[in-house]
């Protein structure tokens, strides 16, 4: 645990930075933007999250765990699976793109997310050698690359935004970030591994895909799950209330560093720990739910009672979001309570079927959920969707966790 502590301590810190950072960017948006383009940024940025984690396809999940087991050649499959990443982005974007402008009549936003979305190439190259550096529990190299790209994003932000170019500037700044994120870590790759160019194989392709799946399936509908909320109130109720909605999640996202640093560092560990030592799976799972616990009520109550002065002070134009601040603080302790049972069952491929099954139920729920009360009751709506749909999602995980996989390691 103390390891993971360690190595965590360097993502954490850099995106405790970056975050930081990026609040006071959110803020500075929200102000310059107003809150109908604020709403039109919100929905690209949707649309980016969601694209990204098609384009990933599991890939760097399926990497970090092979490199943790210390069973594959890191410099045979980075290459190989950089090409694969590469072609499937390209497609994806060009099919994405005819489609989009087929069916969204509003083409200043149809604009805005293809904009958005080509941030996706150089971020795809990036998570790729991300991903060698997780695996081998270089947590630094990931955290220095991380908040030069997000210093890099906020100063190019506000240098563009400040010249009148609006959301596209915010956009263009964002592309400019994943550039330098990209050569960041190709510096440290270059430096610490070398280089050693290697040829397309398609047997390597072949294992990468099929191990890669059902990473790749979960993440999509993991970023469905929490995107489509915006991208059905922007078509339903309009700019305005998903900038209203938009200032409140952004702010909720800026928490999730802290279980996602956590994730990084725990993730390779059982990763290994599934082959080598199975009674320590349930030593880590329970230490690392406590932790989890214990930040997320702190963080839960510094959002529900300090974000709102916030707002009142400096977004006086947001005052409307208050309402779902006080309501999304309610998913916090969910969403960080969550994170280990999800660290155990990504970790081995064994439980990877029934994880999908849950994710699927639960994805479900939470669309029908939303197109049936968004129309009507707008971004309130949204807000108390999000916080059933995270505590029905950590309740199905923990119950799983805790007794057909924690119990069955114990017996």
């Amino acid at each position: 645990m103390k390891e993971i502590l360690k190595q965590s301590s360097w993502l954490f810190t850099a995106q405790l930075l970056t975050r930081i950072i990026s609040f006071f960017y959110t803020i500075y948006l929200a102000r310059i933007l107003g809150v109908s383009e604020f709403g039109l940024l919100t929905v690209a940025l949707a649309y980016f999250s969601i694209i990204s984690s098609v384009s990933d396809l599991g890939f760097n999940r399926f990497l970090i765990r092979e490199i943790a087991r210390g069973k594959i050649k890191i410099q045979e499959l980075i290459w190989n699976i950089a090409m694969l990443r590469l072609t499937l982005t390209s497609v994806l974007f060009a099919v994405f793109s005819i489609f989009l402008y087929i069916l969204d009549p509003d083409k200043m936003r149809v604009s805005l997310i293809l904009l958005a979305t080509l941030a996706i190439l150089p971020q795809s190259i990036a998570l790729t050698f991300d991903a060698v550096f997780v695996g081998l529990r270089k947590l630094q190299f990931s955290a220095i690359s991380l908040l030069l790209s997000g210093l890099a994003t906020v100063a190019i932000g506000i240098f563009l935004v400040s010249r009148g170019l609006g959301p596209t500037g915010a956009i263009n700044a964002i592309i400019f970030g994943q550039l330098v994120y990209v050569l960041v870590l190709f510096f440290f790759f270059l430096k610490h591994e070398g280089v050693t160019l290697q040829s397309i194989k398609l047997p390597i392709l072949k294992q990468t895909i099929t191990g890669s799946l059902p990473y790749g399936l979960l993440g999509i509908m993991g970023l469905l799950y929490f995107k489509v909320d915006a991208i059905i109130l922007s078509y339903f109720r309009g700019s305005f209330e998903t900038g209203i909605y938009g200032a409140a999640y952004r702010f909720l996202e800026a928490a999730t560093f802290i279980p996602y640093a956590f994730f990084a560092s725990l993730f390779p560990v059982l990763a290994k720990a599934h082959d080598l030592s199975p009674a320590s799976v349930k030593q880590l799972y329970f230490k690392s739910l406590k932790i989890m616990a214990l930040l997320g009520f702190i963080l839960a109550a510094a959002y529900f009672f300090i974000l709102p002065q916030v707002i009142y002070i400096f977004l006086p134009d947001y005052l409307l979001s208050v309402g779902a601040i006080k309501i999304l603080a309610f998913s916090i302790p969910f969403m960080f309570l969550h994170t280990p049972a999800v660290a155990v069952l990504f970790s081995t491929d064994k439980y990877l079927k029934k994880v999908l099954l849950f994710s699927a139920v639960i994805l479900g729920f939470n669309i029908v959920v939303n197109l049936i009360f968004i129309p009507r009751y707008g971004f309130l709506a949204a807000s108390w969707i999000t916080v059933i749909s995270e505590a029905l999602s950590f309740i199905v995980f923990f119950l799983f966790t805790q007794f057909q996989i924690l119990q069955r390691k114990h017996q």
